[in-house]
């Protein structure tokens, strides 16, 4: 049967709503948050109030992540992003237009997730009156938030990005409306897990050469190294890729539709199956190549992405001489983001050796946007390792490629090697002072086999978790542990904030005590 992304639901009517800045609005905000970001480091206080409405936002049983070298010291905020907020109207109005902007886009997923759910008649009235309520008390919290001036405003007391997006899921779950965009993420996840598998393929053939039939033998460590590096090449492109499918970022959605018109105007989703999204997403990897892409004073090598470590990490692999003996994966979006992780995940600990690297995909706990949950994910890797050939929830991509499900990432998972668990997050943006017991566990579990140090690399996946939130997040973990901001630059406003522009790559490794 042929998976869709076009399901049709009876649109919601429309309504005023909260009004966005112009573009040069916009500009001339996001540049006042990146300016903030200079004398925020000098702000002693600027993290002590932010970091305690934090706390409120954080689920029951949530602890510091044992990671961390000083909890009471670590602080989520990326300077420019919250700081900014907590203590310039001018940033908040910034990110209040942007949040703003992503309504038309939740309205359709409302619809969506209708559909996907089956409502009808005074269910469906109802589903579409809760959800009316809940963009009436957005809409109402948005514009308490963007109203006033600093000198009305405690210091670091204004609302942050982070509040703002916590509002935004606690209102929606008052509202009875705990996975908005469900609808699209069951969809996108659907044909993600159908694509998986020649992906994985394609990755398998760079660097292994029994699957490589165009290879010739070689005892070479050099070339042994080569493909090495170009498989990791690879995989950090398909998550790049994977990351460019943004449901929250308007720029990520119309260079979606650019590119491959993948994008549907009614729903402001993709409008894919699987066979389009491989199309699709061959042109958003074409889009993120490393070797076309130029640089400037903020990368770190010669060649690559705007924000690039790519040389460092890929010493770190080379001839395995020292590869991550454990990695944290925080995941962001469902559907190609998270395939993009899992591919991630399973190449780690094929290039470690037998054995030596296990990785867990940490995911949130409660829906946010379109971001994967964690019970998602293991959806997901339980559906790319399962043979589904026949299957009538998947497409195949033709005779060549037909869907069997990835042997190797099945057997990584019965032993143990990759795994799935909940970060405890309910937010958009990740707070490691506010973890989950099944991640800190893991965590500690492993520790007692691999202590804290060079061992370890933390992956922060996304824009909400590696650039709005813990940009530098190296600077607060123990000393030696490995830390890689992985994500897309998708906004104006972050573009702006970070000298950037959209569609930038970000591949910035880091390292605690340093």
């Amino acid at each position: 049967m042929r998976v869709s992304m076009t399901t049709r639901a009876a649109p919601l009517a429309p309504r005023a709503r909260v009004s966005a800045m112009s573009r040069p609005a916009r500009v001339v905000a996001a540049r006042a948050v990146s300016a903030s970001a200079a004398g925020a480091a000098d702000a002693a206080t600027t993290s002590e109030a932010i970091r305690e409405r934090a706390k409120r936002g954080a689920l029951a049983g949530a602890r510091p992540f044992p990671l961390l070298r000083d909890p009471a010291s670590y602080s989520h905020v990326s300077p420019g992003v919250c700081d900014a907020c907590a203590n310039a109207a001018e940033a908040r109005r910034a990110w209040v237009a942007l949040l703003a902007g992503q309504l038309p886009s939740h309205r359709a997923n409302a619809a969506r997730t209708k559909a996907h759910l089956g409502l009808l008649g005074s269910e469906a009235e109802a589903f579409d009156a809760s959800y009316l309520a809940w963009e009436e008390d957005y809409e109402a919290y948005l514009n308490a938030v963007s109203s006033g001036e600093d000198a009305d405003v405690a210091r670091d007391a204004g609302a942050t990005l982070l509040d703002m997006v916590d509002e935004k899921e606690r209102l929606l779950r008052i509202r009875g409306l705990d996975d908005l965009f469900a609808g699209m993420k069951a969809q996108e996840n659907a044909v993600a897990a159908a694509l998986f598998p020649a992906l994985a393929r394609e990755m398998d053939a760079v660097w292994n050469e029994k699957t490589n039939l165009n290879s010739k033998p070689s005892s070479d460590a050099s070339d042994a190294d080569e493909k090495r590096v170009d498989v990791l090449k690879a995989v950090l492109e398909c998550c790049l890729a994977g990351n460019l499918f943004d449901a929250g970022a308007a720029a990520a959605v119309q260079g979606v539709a650019d590119a491959a018109a993948a994008a549907d105007d009614e729903t402001c989703g993709s409008n894919l199956d699987a066979a389009r999204l491989a199309e699709t997403f061959a042109e958003a990897r074409r889009r993120v190549a490393r070797d076309k892409n130029v640089v400037d004073d903020n990368a770190d090598s010669d060649t690559g992405w705007r924000f690039d470590s790519f040389d460092a990490v890929a010493a770190r692999i080379k001839n395995k001489k020292k590869p991550w003996r454990r990695v944290v994966i925080f995941c962001d979006n469902a559907g190609a983001d998270v395939m993009g992780m899992c591919l991630l995940a399973r190449t780690l600990v094929q290039l470690s050796g037998d054995g030596q690297c296990k990785v867990a995909l940490a995911a949130n706990e409660w829906a946010a946007l379109n971001d994967v949950t964690a019970r998602e994910t293991r959806l997901f890797l339980e559906s790319v390792v399962r043979c589904a050939g026949g299957d009538d929830d998947v497409e195949t991509l033709g005779d060549d490629d037909a869907f069997f499900g990835d042997g190797t990432l099945l057997r990584q998972m019965e032993r143990g090697l990759v795994t799935a668990v909940s970060s405890g997050q309910i937010s958009t943006l990740l707070d490691l002072n506010r973890c989950g017991s099944e991640l800190n566990d893991w965590v500690e579990e492993e520790l007692n086999d691999v202590p804290a140090g060079d061992d370890w690399l933390l992956v922060f996946d996304g824009m909400g978790r590696s650039l709005e939130s813990n940009w530098d997040v190296a600077s607060f973990v123990k000393p030696g542990v490995n830390t890689l901001n992985l994500a897309m630059v998708k906004s104006q406003i972050n573009a702006e904030r970070l000298g950037a522009e959209v569609y930038d790559c970000v591949v910035k490794l880091g390292e605690g005590g340093v």
